[in-house]
């Protein structure tokens, strides 16, 4: 299984079945729920 860390809570996901994914910079990040991914969304806000 090809997996990433959820960089939010550090959960290891599943890439091929994440719960929520987006692409940052030309990069793409998985993501355990989408509550992960607003979080991170939101932090990537107040940089």
């Amino acid at each position: 299984m090809p997996s990433a860390k959820d960089p939010v809570c550090g959960m290891v996901v599943d890439t091929m079945k994440p719960a929520a994914k987006g692409t940052y910079d030309g990069e793409t990040v998985y993501f355990c729920s989408s509550g992960c991914q607003k979080v991170y969304e939101a932090r990537r806000k107040g940089k």
